[in-house]
């Protein structure tokens, strides 16, 4: 099957709730159009270099002090 002419590639990430959004389509609004979704392989040597690309990170208190008693002041 080849490709239409009018081809557009997008790549995004999949949001939390599962759902991908795709804005700014060069397509009149109501124009039919075939969606395909298949995963970006991340390249071996991307994976080495960030380890913990795509980790979910969570802060547990994110404008809490850090090492306040390092400090020579508080002392």
């Amino acid at each position: 099957m080849s490709k239409p002419k009018n081809h557009v590639h997008v790549q995004t990430t999949v949001g939390d709730q599962g759902s991908v959004t795709l804005d700014r389509l060069p397509y009149l609004p109501g124009q039919r159009v075939d969606v395909t979704i298949s995963p970006v392989d991340v390249p071996p040597a991307a994976k080495a270099r960030y380890p913990l690309a795509g980790v979910k990170v969570e802060y547990q208190d994110p404008y809490g002090s850090v090492a306040e008693g390092d400090w020579e002041a508080a002392r």
